[in-house]
């Protein structure tokens, strides 16, 4: 850490000097009337430069030794104290004359009253200039938003010295003080003043409203750091100029404490407070209170139109209305609220229910899970979201809405224990550096259910059309293996038998029988050869002996299960393996021989039990040796992958389980049976 320099040291020592000033002056100005039991305290607190010069001098001492609050902690720390020496002078004069506004100043009051009643005349319009015009070009940390806007900030400081200048010269008794003239009135400023006078409500409001667009450009532009930082100061100096402007005296002072607590969240602690849930209260609030008041003055005009009277009981009857209806009124507009911020993340069923219903009405897979993302974002009015599947194809498929510019937040879309998909979502513009809220959070970790079903269903119909293009891919293998073989194979030894028949034709017209029985031995020959190779395509095709003896029966008479000195083989059936279709029955009988071979080739077993069990919707074969198991570095082979392969192109699966040490093998195929 860098030494701090000394000039450091001499800024925080002579702001927090000043800052001990102002508040002893702030001090000193309540202590006067109270010590004095003079009725002037309530002078004070018409206006809020006690407040201000309290709070504003302590807070601008915290920033100065902030690099990025310094030019605000000055800023503040000025501000604060004008307004302590504002509120000093109005104390000092109030006591000098008694309490008595319109008083004289007495002969022996000296220069020190006379010069305090001149600066309550304006030592209160900087103040009221720097909060409302100045504060909003210069937040968060000091300088305009541009060079463009710089002519505006020139603007603001040369009309408010104008005005202040106005204010202090003005000749006559002083604003509070009616009983003392001005010593600095002076006739020369009079045509200055009267054109300052005639544009002084016009200008302000321009400036105002300049200074106010400003702070909404600024905000605009920013990104996610900044934009919190505006937002809070914005909001504190938005909420004091309208209190200001109207709301009671008592208002005032409360609303000002809001400007140094947001210039000080802005500079030290942005990041840990949601500014969305203080100006959600703020709404709600200010909504109910107009509300309540518009009910109280319709309820008196009302009822004492009936009655005849506004006086006695009615104002009680108009309150006790009101007070029933708080709630449910509060209830209605913190709801409406909610949706007006942040869409229905305050109605998550509700929000659950329509992505259900678009879920259900959707035509496709993929387009239920565009129409769902698009209802999540919308609903919850995020800036975009996106889901993100991995396809069985290797691929991935992605639908998103909206924009996903900001800093992003992952959902991970579980099901049955595997992550089927991601939901990528764009965190709110006022949170773009923190990260998603938790109640967004907390909504979409319940909206992922839903999507991960949509998610897992579009990968089943990515599965379905894969599976689709591998049987047509199949299929057509395997017509061009038959066609291959019935052309290249069959077909010549056919036409050989032809011309054979045909030759011994001939021969036995010219009547050579020795050679016609010679070349029909050579016809005999090559037609076994053809149905041997006809058997050959047949059982590629299906194994013949399936047709001939039932599942069963093929197992007991085929493969391992007949090898002499082989293992000893048992095979048993439960329930009824008669009425399955082809497909099944052909895998479950391919899926046993592979085992029964794996048995005797590689575990070297001398005993495998081999149990059918048919269900209503399933067939289950399950093969169990006493070999010496696979050992834990081995590898899946061939003959296991397509155990594994014939399963599942049904829709089933296969489980291979064993350990070394000679504890055996199980093999368990779940085959879902065929209907239809």
């Amino acid at each position: 850490m860098q030494p701090v320099r000394a000039l450091d040291r001499v800024a925080q020592w002579a702001a927090r000097t000043l800052a001990v000033v102002a508040i002893g002056l702030a001090s000193m100005a309540i202590a006067l009337p109270l010590l004095s039991d003079l009725p002037y305290l309530r002078y004070l607190f018409e206006s809020p430069e006690v407040v201000v010069a309290v709070t504003f001098s302590a807070t601008g001492a915290l920033l100065v030794h902030q690099p990025r609050g310094r030019t605000m902690g000055w800023l503040l720390l000025g501000t604060g104290i004008v307004s302590a020496a504002y509120v000093a002078s109005v104390s000092y004069t109030a006591w000098v004359l008694d309490g008595v506004e319109s008083a004289p100043l007495p002969p022996d009051a000296g220069s020190l009253a006379l010069f305090t009643a001149w600066l309550t005349n304006w030592a209160w319009l900087p103040v009221w200039l720097v909060v409302s015009t100045v504060l909003p070009q210069l937040v968060p940390e000091g300088r305009p938003l541009s060079r463009a806007w710089w002519p505006l900030l020139g603007a603001t400081v040369l009309f408010g010295a104008l005005v202040v200048v106005e204010f202090a010269t003005t000749p006559g008794p002083l604003g509070i003080f009616s009983g003392v003239e001005n010593p600095l009135g002076a006739s020369t400023f009079s045509t200055l003043r009267g054109g300052l006078v005639g544009a002084l409500d016009p200008v302000l409001v321009v400036l105002l409203v300049l200074s106010a667009l400003s702070v909404v450009v600024r905000f605009v532009r920013a990104d996610g750091t900044e934009r919190r930082q505006i937002g809070w100061c914005g909001y504190a100096v938005v909420l004091t100029v309208l209190v200001a402007n109207f709301g009671p005296s008592w208002a005032v002072n409360l609303a000002v404490l809001f400007i140094p607590a947001g210039l000080a969240m802005a500079t030290l602690r942005y990041r840990l407070y949601d500014l969305d849930f203080v100006v959600n209260r703020t709404v709600v609030t200010g909504v109910l209170l107009g509300g309540a008041a518009l009910v109280y003055v319709a309820l008196v005009a009302w009822v004492g139109a009936l009655v005849g009277t506004s006086q006695g009981m009615v104002p009680l009857v108009a309150v006790f209305a009101i007070a029933l209806a708080f709630h449910p009124a509060r209830v209605r507009v913190q709801r409406a609220v909610d949706r007006l911020f942040h869409g229905r993340r305050g109605d998550p069923f509700g929000l659950l229910r329509d992505v259900d219903r678009t879920l259900r009405e959707a035509d496709s897979p993929r387009q239920a899970m565009a129409e769902a993302i698009r209802t999540v974002q919308e609903g919850l009015r995020l800036p975009g979201a996106a889901v993100v599947v991995p396809m069985p194809d290797g691929t991935e498929y992605r639908t998103e809405s909206g924009a996903l510019d900001t800093q992003l937040g992952d959902i991970p879309l579980q099901l049955h224990g595997e992550q089927v998909g991601t939901l990528t979502v764009a965190s709110r513009p006022a949170r773009r550096d923190v990260g998603l809220d938790q109640a967004d959070l907390h909504v979409l970790t319940a909206l992922a259910g839903p999507l991960a079903s949509a998610a897992y269903a579009l990968r089943l119909s990515g599965d379905l059309e894969a599976s689709r293009r591998g049987l047509v891919d199949s299929r057509e293998e395997e017509r061009r293996r038959l066609r291959r073989d019935l052309h290249d194979g069959l077909g010549p030894q056919l036409a050989g038998v032809v011309m054979g028949a045909d030759a011994v034709r001939l021969t036995l017209q010219r009547g050579d029988h020795e050679l016609a029985a010679d070349l029909a031995k050579n016809i005999a020959d090559q037609a076994r050869t053809a149905v041997d190779d006809v058997r050959r395509l047949v059982s590629g095709l299906r194994p013949p002996v399936l047709d001939d003896l039932g599942l069963l029966g093929a197992l007991r008479s085929s493969g391992p299960a007949t090898f002499h000195g082989g293992p000893q083989v048992s095979i048993r059936s439960e329930g009824c393996l008669t009425d399955l279709s082809a497909a099944v029955e052909v895998a479950a009988y391919r899926i046993t021989q592979e085992a029964l071979t794996n048995a005797v080739r590689h575990a070297c077993a001398s005993a495998v039990e081999v149990l059918l069990r048919a269900e209503p919707d399933a067939v289950t074969v399950r093969v169990s040796d006493n070999g010496r198991g696979i050992p834990a570095e081995a590898t899946r082979g061939v003959g296991l992958a397509s155990m594994c392969e014939r399963a599942e192109e049904l829709g089933g699966w296969c489980t291979v389980s064993g350990a070394a040490h000679g504890t055996g093998t199980t093999i368990i195929a779940h085959l879902p049976r065929i209907h239809g």
